[in-house]
């Protein structure tokens, strides 16, 4: 029986035919979920071009050269993170490959192993007057305005994800008890309480700025087809209004904003257990990174350096 790799019993032609077939095996055949599919084919697309460029596609010809060069490469102009990703998605792929025969088998054990501690480093985030400056970016006078400034709220105040804001749905409130529901990691509800400041950000939004549309997302899209924004919406909304703001802060992307309500949480006198909730982490393990920021508690428990009088 052949794979799906093939088609009509010849091995694809293009990075595009291997790349589908590939996302299909990982769909039917490791039930992965869309955005693994999306992480994973993305890498691989990166790998393919790097290493035959616009020539054939002679996977036998891979090479242990090619596998440490690519990850070599894409680690010095990324995280830890994403260079731990690339490497994952790679192994996958050299495995399927070698399942169909197109791939020595030991070109899996040629894919370097990515240093990443996840606790090693301290997490973005912005001061004070950045995340003030940040707010201001938005020009609420205005339609689109309004809908990424409430987005920008929510991720500052409520610390969502991108995926939850782009989520959200009209039935996820409700306005008498003045809570959110969310899905999202680890894949159960989460209730949380909606702040007064983003509710009437939402509100301002839904009133005067949302497109009329049978769409039950909150965050819709302001050109045609009107429908709920997905994350990459959500993301470019938060870089563009970092970008007018000008400041050298950390980091333009959604995430800093989470980090940054976490911190401010624990400032507030939160506790770890708190913000674990908040932020549906399974473990306080997650959590603890916070605890490196608060400067003024370390302080607190910093023993004294040995021999000081």
């Amino acid at each position: 029986m052949l794979s799906p790799y093939f088609n009509d019993g010849r091995v694809p032609k293009s990075v595009a035919e291997v790349l589908a077939a590939f996302e299909a095996h990982l769909r039917t055949g490791r039930g992965a979920a869309s955005a693994t599919c999306r992480g994973y084919t993305f890498f691989v697309g990166e790998f393919l071009r790097a290493t035959f460029a616009t020539g054939p596609l002679q996977f036998l010809e891979i090479s242990a050269h090619h596998v440490i060069s690519y990850v070599a490469d894409r680690a010095a102009r990324s995280s830890p993170g994403t260079a731990k990703l690339a490497t994952t998605a790679l192994r996958s792929f050299l495995h399927y490959l070698q399942m169909q025969g197109l791939c020595p088998e030991h070109l899996v054990d040629a894919v370097p192993i990515v240093a990443f501690w996840k606790r090693s480093r301290l997490p973005k985030i912005l001061t004070d007057e950045q995340l003030g400056a940040f707010l201001r970016a938005f020009d609420r006078t205005t339609a689109i305005g309004r809908r990424d400034y409430a987005m920008a709220l929510c991720l500052a105040h409520l610390g969502l994800r991108a995926v939850d804001v782009a989520g959200l749905a009209l039935d996820d409130i409700d306005w008498r008890r003045g809570t959110v529901r969310l899905g999202g990691k680890p894949r159960r509800e989460s209730l949380l309480p909606l702040p007064a400041t983003v509710g009437r950000a939402i509100v301002a939004y839904l009133r005067r700025g949302r497109p009329a549309t049978s769409d039950r997302g909150v965050f819709v899209r302001h050109v045609a087809p009107i429908r709920s924004l997905d994350r990459g919406g959500v993301r470019a909304a938060i870089r563009k209004a970092f970008d007018r703001t000008g400041l050298p802060v950390p980091s333009k992307g959604s995430h800093v904003l989470r980090h940054t309500a976490a911190t401010r949480m624990l400032r507030s006198g939160a506790s770890l257990k708190d913000i674990a909730d908040v932020l549906r982490h399974r473990s306080l393990d997650t959590t603890v990174i916070y605890a490196k920021v608060d400067l003024p508690r370390l302080t607190q428990v910093a023993l004294p350096w040995p021999g000081e009088k």
